[in-house]
């Protein structure tokens, strides 16, 4: 009998053991759906209502892309404009943004209303409200979490305009984002002047467009690319040295570290900027790393402010939090839709992203792309020239483009 209850003991360890292991894995796998699930969309609207405010720019973000999204599909997106008001969020405060559009008055606003819903939905976040106005002829939804509202969307019908057959009426015109109805506007930024004066940065000044142009500092023929863009009608902006995150070569002059104190950061931003009196705003060079750090950007931009400039954010990492900062702190700014020449030395491609980013002015009201002082970039812009300066979209300096 002795002998049966010690086997019998030995039997039941084992499953002890099996039963241990098999809650370790449990509570593993839980975790892992965890962390997906808040890395996900739905789970970035749930930390910021858990409290987590720095998510709410990352909310906002993803719900503007299915908005413009459903907005194209739905026809809306012609006579869009955008304008901004700042809400608080905790102790913290950010851009909720106001979207005005309007549709024929046949349209079916119950079914614009669904397919906004459905879109936000698919992208995590919330239908706050919604409601008709002005005896059903206007909708207007709030959208973002459950506790804050990241956009406000307000749908009008319109009477059809009468035809013309002496051009388009106002109402076919689309509406540039910062207020007011105009053609669509396009910015077009060259990064990296300052190292040579050749041909082929020569050509650039002497393309007849309003190109931005956009000049490292200290290099040996920085200072005369910002005088020679006065010179021949362009704009010069200082191409700010940060640290560059993992694939790209980083910087030949001294860039703005995370390692950095305040101090140094704005001393060295001071000194470029000192450097190139003539610049009218500032964007990063690389800096995948240095744009995704808030305390970085917040000293960054609190130069720029001073100094009455506006922040371009290059947008070298998907990560970058520069643009959302500079909206809170009031900073004038922009971010980049296109690189025209990132990774080929084709013409070919190069005339296909500008054609891509004409797409993007007609659709949304403007657009702005960044290519490099290349061959291939000159002879696209050279062959794209007289058909951008008689576009239905007109071609701007950026500065027109920040808000």
């Amino acid at each position: 009998m002795a002998k049966r209850k010690r086997r019998k003991s030995s039997r039941q360890t084992p499953i002890r053991v099996r039963l241990f292991i098999a809650g370790l894995i449990v509570i593993v796998i839980a975790g892992i759906g965890a962390v997906k699930y808040l890395e996900s969309p739905r789970g970035k609207v749930f930390l910021l209502d858990a409290g987590f405010p720095d998510y709410y720019g990352e909310v906002q973000d993803t719900l503007d892309v299915v908005l413009h999204n459903a907005s194209r599909e739905l026809g809306l997106s012609r006579h869009l404009r955008v304008q901004s008001r700042h809400v608080a969020v905790k102790d913290r405060r950010f851009v909720s943004r106001r979207w005005y559009t309007t549709c024929p008055d046949a349209c079916s606003l119950v079914q614009i209303n669904l397919a906004f819903t459905q879109a936000i939905q698919s992208a995590g976040g919330v239908v706050r409200s919604s409601r008709e106005l002005d005896d059903g002829n206007a909708l207007v939804l709030d959208a973002g979490s459950k506790k804050y509202t990241t956009h406000r969307i307000k749908i009008r019908q319109r009477a059809e305009p009468p035809q013309s057959t002496t051009g388009p009426s106002k109402e076919s015109q689309v509406s540039h984002p910062r207020g007011g109805r105009s053609r669509p506007k396009l910015a077009l930024v060259i990064d990296d002047f300052g190292y040579s004066r050749d041909k082929t940065a020569q050509g650039f000044f002497s393309i007849d467009l309003p190109l931005t142009l956009s000049v490292i500092p200290t290099l040996p023929h920085s200072k005369y690319c910002v005088a020679r863009a006065g010179e021949t009608g362009k704009q010069a902006i200082l191409h700010l040295p940060m640290e560059a995150g993992e694939g790209e070569n980083g910087s030949d002059v001294p860039a703005v570290l995370v390692t950095m104190s305040a101090a140094e950061i704005a001393s060295m931003v001071d000194t470029y900027l000192n450097d190139m009196p003539a610049v009218v705003g500032v964007n990063n060079h690389q800096g995948s790393v240095a744009t995704q750090d808030v305390r970085v950007m917040t000293v960054v931009l609190g130069v720029i402010e001073a100094r009455e400039l506006f922040f371009f954010d290059s947008l070298t990492s998907s990560e970058s939090i520069a643009y959302n900062t500079a909206r809170q702190l009031g900073v004038p700014t922009a971010r980049n839709d296109i690189f025209l020449d990132a990774d080929t030395n084709e013409q070919e491609v190069v005339e296909q992203r500008l054609e891509r980013l004409l797409e993007i002015a007609r659709d949304r009201g403007f657009a702005i792309g960044i290519g490099h002082p290349k061959r291939w970039t000159l002879d696209a812009l050279r062959s794209y020239e007289k058909t951008l300066k008689y576009s239905d979209v007109e071609v701007v300096f950026l500065a027109t483009l920040v808000d």
